[in-house]
């Protein structure tokens, strides 16, 4: 396939500005985003339908509501192996305020993971750390939260060993690092809990979604439309 690199790179840094409004473009931007250096024709054609998509509804953003409880709530996720060249997982977090979304992320983990459970742990390190950084931002801004910060994630592996006080032999070769959920959780800073995949939100962030699924998350994360929101009131006036 030909290189088209002037032609896919402008744009796609442009769409990496936009994700700080719309998470739903936030894997496919953060996917097109590594292949700057080197794009072809497909990569444009993806671009393409990334702008067809963000045309067709404009309006389309995230909705805050003043009526929320002040509590962190976070999901995080991963996609086990998704990278055929690298065999890296990719990462997903998400972070509510009560049920405003305020913090969001796709990444490509830095190291292969040997297991589900391994990419899903590296995971929950990430959204820990993510969650702190806001409990302390929170803090310096004098709004304190109500409750203590949960996080929620689909691998009961996962959750078991940040729970466990006494780490096993096979999750020895694991960075120290990934092991700072298990050390927030001992502070109580955070607890962990599990949700089911169907409501696991953070899976829209680490993988493409059928229709179905994906305006069904996007509805929960309060990402909503300006004009049909208009247009709902106008009807049902």
């Amino acid at each position: 396939m030909s290189k088209l690199k002037t032609s896919t790179e402008d744009p796609t840094r442009r769409l990496l500005y936009l994700t700080l409004t719309r998470p739903d473009i936030t894997f496919a931007v953060n996917r097109l985003s590594q292949f700057l250096s080197c794009p072809t024709d497909a990569h444009l054609q993806a671009v393409y339908n990334v702008l067809k998509y963000l045309k067709a509804n404009p309006g389309q953003g995230l909705f805050y509501s003043v009526n929320t409880e002040l509590c962190l709530n976070g999901f995080s996720d991963a996609d086990w192996g998704t990278c055929l060249d690298t065999r890296r997982s990719v990462t997903g977090i998400c972070v509510f305020l009560g049920t405003s979304l305020i913090s969001w992320k796709s990444k490509k983990q830095q190291v292969a993971s040997s297991s589900s459970t391994e990419a899903e742990y590296r995971a929950m390190a990430m959204a820990s750390d993510e969650m702190v950084w806001l409990n302390q931002l929170l803090k310096s801004l004098h709004i304190f939260v109500t409750s203590q910060a949960k996080l929620f994630t689909d691998n009961k592996s996962a959750m078991h060993i940040a729970n466990n006080p006494v780490f096993h032999e096979r999750i020895k070769h694991m960075e120290i690092d990934c092991h700072r959920t298990r050390d927030r959780i001992k502070e109580g800073l955070l607890k962990v809990f599990h949700v089911t995949t169907n409501n696991q939100l953070a899976d829209i962030l680490t993988k493409p979604l059928h229709p179905g699924p994906f305006h069904s998350v996007l509805g929960r994360m309060s990402v909503s439309s300006l004009f049909t929101s208009q247009e709902d009131s106008v009807v049902e006036t």
